[in-house]
């Protein structure tokens, strides 16, 4: 789905539903990413063409944004603020 700045990938979406919201149903955790997306701020680039974006308090959400493709930019996947996954 294309909403705000990002198109939100169904693999995002369920990742955030996994990590961090519970099993609230897809349409909800989708919106919630929607509003999270655009309070996040820009952090640094992982690597060519892959964005690592922030959300604020209280959450932290670190949120993979790809840049690869033409068109808006992709939200790829969601990790928590504080654990021990990484890109």
């Amino acid at each position: 789905m294309i909403a705000g700045k990002w198109f939100i990938t169904p693999h995002a979406v369920k990742r955030y539903q996994r990590r961090c919201n519970g099993h609230s149903k897809y349409e909800n955790a989708l919106g919630e990413l929607i509003r999270l997306s655009e309070q996040a701020h820009y952090v640094k680039d992982k690597h060519p063409g892959i964005e690592l974006w922030r959300t604020g308090k209280p959450h932290r959400l670190r949120m993979i944004v790809s840049t690869r493709r033409e068109g808006l930019p992709q939200l790829i996947t969601v990790l928590k603020g504080h654990d021990n996954e990484s890109v």
